[in-house]
């Protein structure tokens, strides 16, 4: 290794290679031992301070020639000498440094500042196509009904164990099992990079799975009380029925996304809860309504149900009483203040579902058409519905039992003498018993 004594003049003399290299302040009583000028094929020229600790090398960088000058790059070599006799890795401490200065950071932030960046790194998980867009507007739906006004003013640091298990049982009191466990998941997440996690350990509430499906009455009532709407409502609500697929994919269906020549609907990754994409057959009825929407649309409207005073460009159903499915269904009689008589949309999906596995349609045919990413979910769900080769076998059964025991119970002696005769002796005795009733 080249050795010079480190003035101004030498070091601005030193010209790069095509290699990185170094050199040692020349041995005076001005030098260090183990400082170094590295310089870069670039030009740049760094300071370093290289010894060993524990049978390691160790380098430390001291920082930029010429920002810092000859006599500074020294002294923070001196100090660093010191640290390393101490046993202490100076690289080590630093990263410690860096590490506190950025937990002290994050406990000053506000919770709300924490969802912020909880939400720009999820906009670019969707923009990599990890997450859905309409994922993000569940949490950012979450975090301004139920959470920001009760812990968006507070600190990080503020919210300990017990502070999280209380507020979970607040949300609890307020609201249903199935707000609680949506906002356990969202807040979790927030502060799952944190060094100690107060939601961490909180688990979630187990839920009745809802079951509510149309009978054929409902159904008949809910299509006529459907002909007193505007075509875009019959049209929407039709879809649903005919696909089985979420609402927000019907609302948000797209005219690039139909394939006309073979009646399929194939829905993008981005709209998927499953993160993958979904092909839906489209029965001739689907059909139809789409044709005739397509015909009746404006030049360049790409969605096949467009909203006009909608933020997203299409239809939208608002959840209170002014929303289109809530007129549908109190006309129909099919709405109820108590939440498991009442209908929702997604019994729509549920129905369709349900009335194909109780026709006897496999449970593959319908995971398929809901685009479940697993088999096992819809045979939780609907498994058992499974009637039609229950009801077959238990027709043969009691066909076995009740046919058989009937049919015995009521035969007589004489019944089964008759069974066993032949035509000619059958006759014969016929004869024998118009004689007899003459002659009696």
């Amino acid at each position: 290794m080249q050795e010079i004594a480190f003035t101004k003049r030498s070091l601005e003399q030193v010209s790069p290679r095509k290699a990185r290299f170094r050199i040692k302040d020349q041995g005076n009583r001005e030098s260090v031992a183990g400082l170094l000028l590295e310089v870069m094929p670039s030009g740049s020229k760094f300071y370093r301070y290289r010894r060993r600790l524990n049978g390691k090398d160790v380098q430390v960088t001291i920082g930029r020639f010429p920002n810092i000058s000859i006599e500074n790059a020294r002294r923070k070599a001196t100090q660093l000498a010191l640290e390393l006799m101490e046993g202490v890795n100076p690289n080590q401490r630093k990263r410690d440094e860096i590490a506190e200065a950025q937990r002290q950071a994050a406990l000053s932030l506000t919770v709300t500042e924490l969802f912020e960046i909880y939400q720009a790194e999820f906009e670019l998980k969707i923009k990599a196509g990890e997450r859905r867009p309409k994922s993000l507007k569940d949490a950012q739906s979450n975090w301004a009904t139920h959470l920001k006004h009760r812990i968006g003013h507070l600190q990080v640091n503020d919210i300990d164990r017990p502070f999280a298990q209380n507020l979970m049982k607040l949300l609890l009191k307020d609201h249903t099992p199935a707000v609680h466990n949506k906002c356990l998941t969202l807040i979790k997440s927030m502060f799952s990079e944190q060094e100690v996690n107060p939601f961490g350990r909180i688990k979630k509430l187990s839920s009745i799975k809802r079951e509510r499906i149309l009978n054929q009455d409902e159904m008949r009532a809910l299509i006529a009380s459907l002909e007193q709407e505007e075509p875009i409502y019959q049209d929407v609500v039709m879809m649903l029925l005919l696909t089985g697929q979420r609402k927000s994919c019907v609302f948000s269906m797209e005219w690039r996304e139909i394939d006309h020549a073979n009646a399929i609907w194939l829905i993008p990754t981005s709209k998927m809860k499953a993160k993958r994409p979904h092909a839906v057959p489209l029965v001739d009825t689907a059909m139809a309504i789409l044709k005739r929407r397509s015909a009746e649309a404006e030049a360049g409207q790409p969605y096949v149900f467009p909203g006009q005073r909608t933020g997203s460009g299409h239809i939208v159903d608002k959840s209170g009483e002014s929303g289109f499915w809530s007129r549908i269904t109190k006309r129909a009689g099919l709405y109820s203040k108590n939440r498991s008589d009442n209908v929702t949309i997604h019994d729509l999906r549920r129905t369709i579902a349900s009335w194909n596995v109780m026709r006897g349609g496999s449970l593959q045919a319908a995971s398929k058409l809901l685009g479940h990413s697993d088999i096992g979910i819809t045979a939780s769900t609907y498994a058992h519905l499974q009637l039609a080769q229950v009801r077959q076998e238990l027709d043969a059964v009691t066909d076995s039992i009740v046919g058989t025991t009937t049919r015995d119970s009521l035969q007589t002696p004489l019944q089964s003498g008759l069974e066993g005769l032949t035509r000619e002796q059958k006759i014969a005795l016929m004869a024998e018993l118009g004689r007899s009733l003459s002659e009696g």
